[in-house]
């Protein structure tokens, strides 16, 4: 990626001697074409690799709490039905902050640092969570907690980085699914660690605290790992391009401010909150859910069965880039947009059925189908948010991942109202309503969903094939 140097000339990345070096096929700024998933070679396929995992890792300390509520409940006097989801609305608010502050400084500091301070340094409330002995001390935790989901910016912004547009919505989607699938395998083993910490200490107060050491301990590893082990963007680290002259210091604030003029940011900000949103909700609740009235199932099979909602990120999310990458090929961005709106209009039909559901043999297939949307709808926002403003990505990325709690933060009291059959199908409403905002993004140089273009897309060359790369044209770098 290209900037400009103190007296205002565009200093270039350092350059490639030949495609050699690298295991991939790559463009002008040695940028991945391809996205080979068994590779973990340096720089792209490692960074991949840790980008996905990490996330999935902080999913695994952000979300450890939720499938053991009731338990926490039982146990602690503090803690009731409204508090429980209190503290859920405040686990996920302490990412808002967080998420805009990460894209900004991932743009100044590099993906690798700004991961791993989030990994380990947000690691410590997890650790501390355990000795909570009140409602206050245990919500602080679960705010400071939220911070780790932060992650997921980093990790947009990182798979933004290291893969060229042909191929980004995929890989962006794909990176962020795997690392979603946290949230379902969270709610599927904490349960199982529960049951095995319970049973050496016969004391279920005492294990649900124990068990949070172990997503901690993870945390400090992966973060520790992914620094030494990867790179911040295809030709190396940003603090050793800055010290070569290759790259020059953004100012991050100076990149929020741009991101944050782009009216498009906050329409993705909006669809973002509707979808992924509405995944930690469900992340939050599902697993109660079933263990409530409604379906009355043991903690273990609820957390077995929510778990389902998130394992769908495997391929779901990948879908949702894919059928964006395939539509752009086809229809350019208009091709895009489509996909988004009929995915996220699709996501609303089956939240508004899921909610109208009370016999578990129907749920569990509504579920997984409900599920598949949601994170599709999430992969095709990011087949997009790369090309708002390609020169503030991680800023870009910062205000649409924050839509995503702000909108779990705010949806999720529609649940207050009533039971929580009627707060989802409220929330299937809003979904509807909200996928209509997809018609409102507009690009000169790439059209709308109804509106044609108005002044001609960039066209580059890709290697060893000649690719219209109609996202090629972006604004001017900035620098301080």
């Amino acid at each position: 990626m290209s900037s400009r140097d103190s007296s205002g000339d565009v200093a270039e990345p350092v350059a490639a001697p030949s495609t050699t070096r690298f295991s991939l096929p790559v463009d002008e700024k040695n940028r991945a074409t391809k996205l080979i998933i068994w590779q973990f070679n340096r720089p792209h396929m490692r960074a991949f690799h840790f980008a996905w995992s990490s996330f999935f890792l902080a999913f695994f300390g952000w979300f450890a709490l939720a499938p053991l509520l009731p338990t926490i409940k039982e146990e602690n006097d503090w803690l009731n039905d409204d508090s429980a989801l209190d503290s859920n609305i405040i686990g996920v608010a302490g990412t808002v902050m967080m998420r805009f502050v990460a894209g900004p400084v991932c743009d100044r500091f590099g993906p690798r640092i700004t991961q791993t301070t989030l990994l380990t340094v947000f690691s410590i409330p997890v650790f501390l969570v355990g000795t909570a002995n009140s409602f206050a001390t245990f919500a602080l935790a679960r705010f400071f907690i939220g911070f780790i989901g932060a992650a997921f910016v980093v990790t947009q912004a990182w798979t933004s980085i290291m893969f060229a547009p042909v191929i980004v919505g995929t890989a962006n989607a794909t990176s962020a699914g795997w690392g979603n699938l946290g949230g379902g395998v969270t709610n599927a083993i904490m349960p199982l660690i529960f049951k095995g910490v319970n049973a050496g200490l016969n004391d279920p107060n005492k294990a649900w605290r124990v068990a949070q050491v172990i997503p901690g301990i993870a945390l400090v590893l992966s973060g520790v790992a992914l620094f030494f082990l990867s790179d911040d963007c295809p030709d190396g680290n940003y603090q050793d391009l800055i010290k070569a002259g290759t790259r020059t210091k953004t100012n991050p604030w100076l990149a929020f401010f741009r991101a944050s003029k782009n009216y498009r940011s906050w329409v993705l900000f909006a669809l973002y909150a509707a979808c992924f949103g509405v995944e930690l909700i469900m992340n939050g609740n599902l697993a109660s859910y079933f263990k409530s009235d409604v379906f009355g199932l043991s903690q273990s099979v609820s957390g077995l069965i929510a778990g389902l909602f998130g394992l769908m990120n495997l391929f779901a999310r990948s879908i949702g880039g894919i059928a964006s990458d395939g539509a752009a090929k086809k229809y350019g961005m208009r091709g895009r947009l489509w996909a988004f709106f009929i995915i996220l209009f699709l996501e609303s039909l089956a939240l508004i059925a899921f909610s109208r559901i009370g016999k578990i043999g129907i749920a569990i297939p509504v579920l997984i189908i409900f599920s598949s949307f949601v994170q599709m709808a999430e992969g095709a926002t990011f087949g997009i948010v790369p090309f708002v403003d390609p020169e503030a990505t991680g800023a870009v990325s910062g205000i649409v991942g924050a839509g995503g709690n702000v909108g779990a933060v705010t949806l999720s009291f529609l649940l207050k109202i009533g039971k929580k059959q009627t707060g989802f199908l409220y929330l299937g409403f809003v979904v509807l309503g909200a996928s209509f905002l997809v018609h409102t993004l507009y690009w000169p140089q790439y059209g709308s969903t109804f509106r044609p273009a108005t002044t001609p897309p960039v066209k580059v060359v890709e290697d060893e094939a000649d690719v219209q790369d109609e996202y090629a044209a972006g604004p001017a770098p900035i620098a301080t």
